[in-house]
């Protein structure tokens, strides 16, 4: 038997959070009924969720649902305080004027609960946040590389870096963190960046990294695999051959500008090519195939040494800015047809991104 009353909108959060890791084919959750608190458990293939809201416990226990089936009901019901009841055959909502109700499960359904770290480390939760937003949309996105598709982690001397690449472009970006073991985990990107806000602590086992928000803690199976060599790109020479500092939102600003008058659907890449014209950062589209007749200059005030002539993917231009932070950035042209290196002052965050040839 479990009978509580909650808020109808920290339920449904709670039911969809947790659903989210949810297969079709095993699509049970585990509701549990205790204290002064109700919490769901859910597992997925390689995935694990468990969530827990306040609730007036009338009649603590536990029931194994359909997650998915529970995930529809709880966003149909009004808002305000709901009732949530299960007897064994059916779990019923009751909200207002409404009522629904869908059968429970069996007790052999419960999904399993992976082991925990031996210790969560606590994380500033905005720095943990930037250190995955700056790195995981670099990372590939084809689910037959897995290791691409996977942001990696590693803890060195009080530092946790993240690395993400496609090959084309690459993130890296540390935050300081005490605790956590010398170690390298690979973990997949898009799971990365759904569990990336209000996390205050983290974890590893030799098989799983897990997050933890205070209210939900989600963990992932480890990705296997050797990662990319990829450290040793982010090394900036001595004597470059250019740089620009810039003023970061403007570079994005004409670089969205110029993406949007290409009209050739057919052309794989944007190409937008960065130079030096009288003192300035010239940013300029010259069409090609449909758009051949096609041309787009935007002038930025900016700081030049050298040859900064580069071509660019536009999407991966805006990628690597929008994974940065500081007002200014310097774009670094290291060799002819070596990656461009994106910087910041604080140097919190390195981007790359291969020129186009």
């Amino acid at each position: 038997m479990v009978r509580v009353l909650v808020d109808a909108r920290e339920f449904a959060n709670m039911v969809a959070h947790a659903a989210r890791v949810l297969e079709r084919d095993n699509p049970y959750v585990a509701l549990d009924a205790a204290d002064d608190g109700l919490a769901i458990g859910a597992a997925g293939d390689s995935q694990w969720s468990h969530g827990r809201v306040d609730a007036t416990v009338l009649e603590a226990g536990s029931a194994v649902v359909s997650g998915l089936w529970l995930n529809a009901l709880a966003n149909a019901m009004p808002s305000g305080e709901i009732g949530v009841e299960a007897d064994g055959v059916y779990l019923t909502l009751r909200g207002g004027e409404a009522s629904l109700r869908m059968r429970v499960g069996d007790e052999g359904d419960r999904p399993a609960e992976p082991a925990a770290p031996e210790r969560m480390v606590p994380v500033d939760a905005d720095a943990y946040a930037a250190l995955c937003g700056s790195v995981a949309p670099e990372a590939g996105s084809t689910r037959d590389q897995p290791v691409l598709a996977s942001v990696r982690f590693v803890a060195a001397g009080g530092l946790l870096t993240a690395t993400a690449t496609n090959r084309y472009m690459a993130g890296r970006r540390s935050i300081p963190v005490g605790g956590v073991p010398d170690g390298e985990w690979l973990a997949d990107a898009d799971w990365v960046k759904r569990n990336a806000k209000g996390v205050n602590a983290i974890g590893f086992t030799d098989r799983m990294m897990v997050v933890d928000t205070g209210g939900f803690t989600d963990a992932i199976v480890l990705t296997a695999g050797q990662y990319p060599m990829v450290d040793r790109l982010f090394d900036r020479p001595g004597d470059p051959a250019g740089v620009a500092v810039v003023d970061r939102r403007a570079l994005m600003d004409a670089a969205r500008m110029l993406k949007s008058v290409c009209f050739d659907s057919r052309m794989g890449i944007i190409p937008l090519i960065l130079d030096e014209r009288d003192g300035m950062l010239r940013v300029r589209y010259a069409g090609d195939g449909q758009d051949a007749d096609s041309q787009g200059v935007r002038l930025l005030e900016a700081d030049i040494t050298g040859d900064v002539d580069v071509k660019l993917n536009a999407d991966y231009l805006l990628t690597v800015l929008a994974g940065m932070d500081a007002d200014r950035v310097s774009v670094v042209k290291t060799r002819e047809m070596s990656p461009v290196l994106f910087e910041q002052d604080d140097s919190a965050v390195e981007q790359l991104v291969m020129p186009v040839r």
